[in-house]
């Protein structure tokens, strides 16, 4: 121990070295200490002072800046290496890591971004550069155009992101430590030098194989700068610019073997230092080749097919856009999700076309709407109308716009992600059904205003009202409450054991909505166009309620289908039931069901009621695969009639002369393959169903020795991710 320096007559300080070597001895590695006088926090930050990375830029030898000359010349296989980096790097970033790891730690985008250039002149490799040095010409003439481009390309897609709903800490990181990456230089001046980049190739005099490496690397900067300008603008990127992106990035991907690493250090974690001095460096985050040419050539096609919803003419058709749109594996990047988001806005208008109040208007109509809600003039005559009535209606009308955000919020909470949809679902579940209890009052007050008569429920005595706003409103919800648990079981939320209480509550749901939807349908047409609501002639508001109910129908059919062989396998003991000692039934029917148990309408359903509907207990077994072999043709069946028709009821615009598009169309052909892979799981489940009666004729004790497998989803023997089929064998 050495004597204590006296430093202040009330200060002495003391070398503890030999006293906490002793203490900390008794200690376990890797034991953290911690009481109430060192918190958990401190504990932590303890440890993070001992990592090696905190001791960035104090090691003997170890410059604190990055020591980079710009004057070096490197040979066109280099170029190419440093090109295929800077993409790799760039696709991390679109994949959601920070800039501080991916693009910014690149010394060449580092010069050209900071000190902040102000014009398109100051952003150069030049920079504290001697006028007396020349640089390489491949340096100045090639590589930094295709730097600004790159960082253009960054700026316009952080600025669409930035405009549209997402979620940072899932989705995408949008900081950029100070450095505008040339948000005020113009797209035509950068791309005035990219082209003359592309002109200037030609005269180096590469070698062929090189010169073309190089080119294609450039026409794909151009192309992507082109696409995402014309994103900007919301107009369809032109082919005639937006050259083959797909046959241009197979060039890059089979020319990458021809890079050549840089010796240099052009990539380092020392300009985090000025990026966040606070924060100590993170690791760089680089994609593989392979991986970041299949990202940005999905990129490039989902943001080019994404201009094909502006054709969409009608919301239900739109919103079935966007849900298969979205429903993509792999799901499209959240640039291009906010690309969708701004159809949603454009002109302050949905698809630039419709008003919120005119698209809420124009989704009522096939909904139980009266006579002049049918109409497309949204005036009235006051003459036509009592003071009373007219006050009724301009409620109506104040009603649409109120409620118009909140409808198109459906269509926006589908371009987020998967996880995040479902949950914005759960809350919107609530907030729809506040709206539907200030929809009935007004549906009262215009029964009263307009001396409404009830209509008499055929083949029975009880009288309704049409409720025609709380109805839309209440559709709407009913649909929220099936997509709940559909994304549950794609998002493998659930548990097997749980499956049997979900699927019964699916089509418990889709019971309700079917009982809806024929409600609705006595009062939106008469007797005899009932009748003719299963042909062609009927009127184009029947064939949409018809289009519902047949899907509605054809979930039901096969969630009880489903229903039935877990029921089976859970008795036998194939889908195991835990019993943890700090829970119970109660409490997990209550946690998978919390979205539903808030509701006013359908009222929720309590434990023991639940209980009682999925276990079957009643039933044999034989009687319950009997049940779910007669669900599953219904649901077969219902499902090839869906197929036989197109995704939307209403013509496109670009396709005017009939209701689909063309069959290149990423929608038809998404969603044909949707519903292919809907009767796939209903031929799947027929086998299960088919295994398990036939083991049950022959020996009713080798249901327990059945082998069961449920594929998980996104697996290859999963034949749809909303329907958990399973495989069973002997």
């Amino acid at each position: 121990m050495v004597r204590p320096t006296i430093l202040h007559p009330n200060v002495q300080i003391n070398d503890i070295t030999t006293a906490f070597r002793a203490a900390t001895s008794t200690l376990k590695p890797g034991q953290l200490v911690k009481d109430e006088h060192f918190t958990l926090f401190e504990a932590v930050s303890a440890l993070e002072i001992g990592d090696p990375k905190m001791d960035s830029g104090c090691y003997p030898g170890e410059e604190a800046e990055e020591d980079y000359d710009f004057a070096t010349a490197f040979s066109a296989e280099e170029l190419i290496w440093l090109m295929d980096e800077l993409i790799c790097r760039e696709v991390a970033w679109h994949m959601g890591y920070p800039l501080s790891q991916t693009l910014f730690t690149s010394v060449h985008i580092e010069r050209l971004l900071w000190p902040e250039p102000k014009s398109l002149d100051e952003a150069s490799f030049h920079k504290r550069v001697p006028v007396s040095t020349p640089l390489p010409p491949l340096l100045t003439h090639i590589f930094q155009p295709f730097c600004l481009a790159l960082i253009k390309c960054c700026d316009l897609v952080l600025t669409m992101i930035l405009n549209s709903h997402y979620y940072e800490e899932e989705d995408f990181a949008t900081q950029v430590f100070n450095r505008p990456l040339l948000h005020s230089v113009a797209v035509d001046d950068i791309l005035v030098v990219l082209q003359s980049a592309r002109t200037h190739l030609s005269t180096l005099a590469l070698a062929p194989d090189l010169e073309a490496a190089i080119a294609a690397r450039l026409d794909l900067r151009l192309s992507f700068l082109f696409m995402l300008h014309s994103c900007a603008d919301a107009t369809i990127p032109d082919p005639v610019r937006v050259r083959n992106p797909r046959s241009i990035i197979e060039v890059v991907q089979t020319s990458s073997h021809l890079g050549k690493p840089v010796i240099s250090e052009v990539f380092t974690l020392k300009i985090q230092r000025r990026l966040a001095s606070s924060v100590p460096p993170r690791p760089m985050v680089v994609i593989n080749h392979q991986e970041s040419f299949k990202f940005l050539t999905q990129l490039f096609t989902d943001s080019i097919n994404a201009f094909e919803l502006l054709d969409v003419s009608c919301s239900a058709d739109l919103l079935a856009a966007y849900q298969v749109f979205m429903s993509q594996n792999p799901q499209p990047a959240v640039y291009v999700r906010a690309l969708v988001q701004s159809f949603l806005s454009l002109d302050y208008n949905v698809l630039g076309r419709f008003t919120a109040q005119e698209f809420v208007f124009q989704d009522l109509r096939p909904l139980a709407a009266p006579d002049y809600l049918l109409t497309q003039d949204l005036t009235w005559n006051e003459r036509s109308f009592s003071t009373e009535q007219l006050q009724i209606l301009n409620q109506m009308t104040e009603f649409a716009g109120r409620v118009g955000q909140s409808f198109v919020n459906i269509f926006r909470a589908q371009c987020l992600s998967r996880s995040r949809l479902r949950r914005t679902t759960c809350h919107a579940a609530l907030e729809w059904d506040q709206i539907q209890a200030e929809a009935e009052e007004l549906d009262a007050s215009y029964q009263s205003a307009f001396g409404e008569s009830p209509r008499t429920i055929p083949g029975g005595e009880d009288q309704m009202f049409s409720y025609t706003f709380s109805s839309w409103v209440y559709h709407h919800k009913l649909c929220q409450l099936a997509t709940i648990h559909q994304l549950g079981f794609e998002l493998s939320i659930y548990a097997p054991y749980e499956y049997v209480q979900t699927l019964w509550h699916l089509a418990w749901v889709s019971n309700a909505h079917i009982s809806h939807l024929d409600r609705i349908s006595l009062f939106v047409a008469s007797d005899g166009e009932l009748d003719a609501m299963w042909g062609r002639k009927a009127p184009a508001h029947l064939r949409q309620l018809f289009r519902q109910f047949t899907w509605l129908k054809a979930v039901e059919a096969l969630a009880k289908a489903l229903h039935g062989v877990y029921v089976v396998l859970q008795r036998h003991g194939h889908v195991q039931q835990p019993t943890p000692s700090y829970s119970t039934h109660d409490l997990r029917y209550e946690l998978r069901l919390r979205p539903f148990q808030h509701l006013s309408i359908p009222e929720p359903l309590t434990a023991e009621v639940a209980r009682q509907g999925y276990l079957l207990e009643g039933f044999s077994d034989q009687v319950v695969l009997d049940q779910a072999s007669r669900n599953n043709q219904i649901a077969r069946k219902t499902w090839d009639e869906i197929l036989k028709n197109r995704w939307n009821s209403q013509p496109l615009l670009s396709a005017p002369d009939g209701l689909g598009g063309t069959s290149s169309s990423i929608i038809e052909k998404e969603w044909t393959q949707g519903i292919r892979n809907c009767i796939k799981a209903c031929i799947g489940n027929g086998i299960a169903i088919s295994v398990l009666s036939n083991t049950l004729n022959r020996n009713k004790a080798m249901l327990s020795a059945l082998t069961v497998t449920i594929a998980e989803s996104g697996h290859r023997d999963r034949w749809h991710p909303s329907w958990p089929v399973p495989k069973i064998s002997s």
